[in-house]
C-alpha cells in the first residue's frame, strides 16, 4: 500500500462507517455515539493527541532552532485544536469560546473572556504564521501529491465541511450531526497522517538528532 493509498483508504473508511452509522445503527445508540463524550468524540480527541505528540517528540529532537520554532507553534495549534474539541474551555466559562456570543453578551464576566479570548487569539495568530508561511510550500508538494501534503489538504476539506454542517440547519436533524461529527473524526485522522508523513520526511532528511 503506498502512502497516497493510505489517504484514500481513510476517507473510504469514514465514508462506509458513516453510510453504517447513520443507516445501520439504532438512532439512540448513533446520538449516544456522537455526543460530547461519546466514542467518536473520544477517538477524535485521541487520534489527534496522538499526532500532538508524534509533533513534539519529532520536534525537540531537531538540531536547527529555525525549524523547531514554526513546529512548536504548530504543536500550539493542535494542542487548542485539542482542547476545543474536548470542551475544556467550558470548566471555565459558560459559553463556547468561538461564538460570538461570548465575547458580545455583556452578562458574561470579563475574566472569562480573557480566559477563554487570549488562547485562541494566540490561536489565531499561529494559525495565520503557518498558513503564510506554509501555503505555498504545501500547494507546490499537493500538486506533486507528496502524501503530508495530500493529507494536509484532506484534512482542511473534512474540517472546514465539518464547520459548514456544524453551523447549517442540517445540525438540527440526526443525519447531519451524523455528519459533522465523523468529518472531524476523518480530519483528526488527516491530521495524523499528515504529521507521520511530514516527521518522517524530516527524519528521513537527517535533520533531527541522532
Amino acid at each position: 500500500m503506498t502512502n497516497n493509498q493510505i489517504n484514500k483508504y481513510w476517507l473510504i473508511f469514514v465514508l462506509a462507517y458513516m453510510l453504517v452509522h447513520i443507516f445501520l445503527l439504532p438512532q439512540q445508540l448513533g446520538e449516544q455515539a456522537i455526543s460530547d463524550k461519546g466514542v467518536i468524540s473520544i477517538l477524535t480527541i485521541v487520534i489527534a493527541s496522538i499526532a500532538l505528540i508524534r509533533l513534539i517528540i519529532t520536534t525537540n529532537s531537531i538540531s536547527a532552532k529555525s525549524l523547531r520554532t514554526p513546529l512548536y507553534i504548530l504543536a500550539y495549534i493542535i494542542l487548542i485544536y485539542i482542547l476545543r474539541e474536548a470542551d475544556f474551555h467550558r470548566l471555565f466559562t459558560d459559553e463556547h469560546i468561538t461564538k460570538d456570543k461570548f465575547y458580545t453578551d455583556p452578562n458574561i464576566d470579563i475574566r472569562q473572556k480573557l480566559i477563554g479570548g487570549i488562547p485562541l487569539g494566540i490561536f489565531f495568530i499561529c494559525f495565520s504564521y503557518i498558513l503564510v508561511r506554509y501555503t505555498k510550500l504545501t500547494l507546490i508538494h499537493l500538486k506533486q501529491l507528496h502524501p503530508w501534503a495530500v493529507a494536509t489538504f484532506l484534512w482542511g476539506t473534512t474540517i472546514f465541511t465539518s464547520q459548514v454542517f456544524d453551523k447549517s440547519p442540517l445540525n438540527d436533524v440526526y443525519y447531519g450531526r451524523v455528519i459533522e461529527e465523523l468529518l472531524e473524526f476523518c480530519a483528526a485522522g488527516y491530521m495524523l497522517i499528515a504529521v507521520l508523513f511530514s516527521t518522517k520526511l524530516l527524519i528521513n532528511y537527517g535533520l533531527t538528532k541522532g
